[in-house]
């Protein structure tokens, strides 16, 4: 395999370039074909519900009926604790992906399962774009391999029935990466190119717009493009001038990043515990289900090819997919808070591409024997991997469920015996609204109670739910001032708590059960 390869783009269409029929060779037919199983495999499965764990779907919902209905995009009747500023920006999310779901809420209502299948869509989408994205890299057969290392992840596969704005994002970005790819395969070409400047602006903001760290995209456009010229070209100004007209825009007319720009306090040890901690997470990518020994031993081992393809890369020049790489783990480490694997999704792909490249610079270094040795039991370790985590229950089967009976009957409860104005606090707050109508707020996980009770005075709050799943805060609160709070409902998975002195009005005990 020739590695020069790697940073001469591939025109898709053009002179000394393959036509997009060629794409549709027979060499190609069958990577085609995976993406297309794999994106049918995707939609079996996808259930009504939702689990309260990744509470974010409800937000998105809730922007999506507001741009619907007519409501003002925020309001989304959630009240920002100080102390717990990572569960929602105070100004909401940013609305690409709302309007995704927002033609299935005015057409078919709170459908969640339709909403899904639109958010899996995008992802079968991400897999065409994908395997064109990966072309120009590696060769037909490894093409071939990189499609089903990313689509049958399990990493990916577990987040098919979540209402998240991570795969959309997916689609979006490595859209944006190619059209960028595409626009620079004429690197001698100084000239405005205002066609190109203007689907890339677009293709960034729409990033942007769905997930505020896709501002990644023209961080490494910009970076590649210095590189490259030693200054900004016509090109990349008129770019970023336009990409930066439909920031502000955005932002005079729906939302801004400000909510999470507020809480942000970057100092070297938290970008150093949060480099730790997506390097933990890192290794959930290849999670299997059986031995979490073996996921960290393969993790590292894996990780070592990726980091050899990355350096060989870098030496050569880096293109915009390495800057990319490198803006985004930058924002992500900066930014503080810590979601796991699902804040790496999105370069997920990259990195499996990676992996793959290291794996055949290694190979290509070995004698015969030696490598087949080492692709068979690298093979080998990946096919149990995913076989293993793929053949387990998905994680949201044993979490609590906005479809679980228990959780109606709360939502109900809620609806009867409080008035539209009453604050509820609630771990998960933004569930609550959705199925509510209420306002809500939560407490911070690490709150003292006397912390506590100080945010529920100052914002009058009216009731509190409590679940066995809700952070630490409030169990500390309840045990510290049970005089202040009256249970007022119960069933098996909740109790909810009238805040204020104990009231001897019996009506107040209507809802236990």
């Amino acid at each position: 395999m020739n590695h020069a390869q790697f940073h001469e783009p591939v025109p898709l269409t053009g002179h000394g370039g393959r036509s997009l029929l060629s794409l549709f060779s027979a060499g190609d037919r069958l990577t085609f074909a995976l993406v297309g199983i794999i994106a049918v495999l995707y939609f079996f499965g996808l259930t009504q519900g939702h689990v309260f764990a990744e509470d974010d779907f409800a937000a998105y919902v809730m922007h999506a009926a507001n741009l619907v209905e007519g409501r003002p995009y925020t309001q989304i009747h959630y009240l920002t604790n100080p102390g717990a500023p990572w569960i929602s920006p105070a100004n909401g999310y940013p609305p690409a992906y709302p309007l995704l779901l927002a033609p299935v809420y005015w057409r078919w209502g709170m459908n969640l399962r339709l909403m899904k299948a639109v958010t899996v869509a995008t992802f079968a989408i991400f897999l065409t774009i994908f395997a064109l994205w990966v072309q120009p890299l590696v060769s037909a057969r490894q093409r071939i391999a990189a499609v089903a290392l990313v689509g049958l992840s399990p990493a990916f596969w577990t987040y098919r029935d979540l209402i998240s704005s991570e795969f959309p994002y997916l689609m979006i970005s490595f859209l944006a990466l190619l059209a960028i790819r595409q626009a620079n395969s004429d690197r001698k070409q100084d000239g405005w190119r205002p066609g190109w400047a203007v689907v890339i602006a677009l293709l960034m903001y729409a990033a942007y717009a769905t997930r505020t760290i896709g501002i990644a995209l023209p961080i490494a456009f910009a970076i590649a493009e210095l590189q490259v010229r030693r200054r900004l070209s016509r090109f990349a100004l008129l770019t970023i001038s336009i990409l930066g007209g439909c920031v502000l825009l955005q932002a005079a007319l729906l939302t801004s990043p400000t909510g999470y720009v507020s809480v942000a306090h970057i100092t070297l040890g938290s970008v150093a515990r949060n480099a730790w901690f997506y390097t933990k997470s890192l290794t959930y990518a290849w999670q299997n289900g059986f031995s979490k020994l073996v996921q960290v031993v393969l993790a590292f081992f894996l990780t070592g090819f990726a980091g050899l393809a990355f350096a060989r890369r870098i030496r050569r020049g880096a293109s915009v997919d390495d800057c990319y790489l490198l803006a985004y783990l930058a924002i992500l480490f900066a930014w503080g808070a810590q979601i796991g694997i699902r804040g790496l999704l999105p370069i997920l792909p990259v990195y499996l591409t990676y992996t793959l490249l290291g794996m055949s610079d290694v190979c290509a270094r070995l004698g015969n024997r030696t490598k087949l040795s080492l692709l068979a039991v690298t093979v080998a370790c990946i096919l149990v991997t995913y076989a293993g985590s793929l053949r387990q229950r998905p994680w949201q089967d044993s979490m609590a469920n906005v479809q679980d009976a228990s959780a109606q009957e709360l939502f109900s409860f809620i609806r009867a015996q409080t008035t539209p104005t009453d604050l509820l606090v609630f771990s998960k707050p933004r569930s609550i609204s959705l199925f509510t109508g209420r306002p809500t707020t939560s407490l911070g996980s690490d709150e003292s109670a006397s912390g506590s009770a100080d945010f529920l005075k100052r914002t009058g709050a009216r009731f509190l739910i409590q679940t066995a799943w809700n952070p630490p805060a409030y169990g500390r609160l309840l045990a510290s001032a049970p005089e202040t709070l009256t249970e007022v409902f119960r069933n098996r998975d909740f109790q909810v708590f009238r805040i204020g002195p104990a009231n001897m009005d019996q009506s107040a005990h209507a809802g236990i059960r």
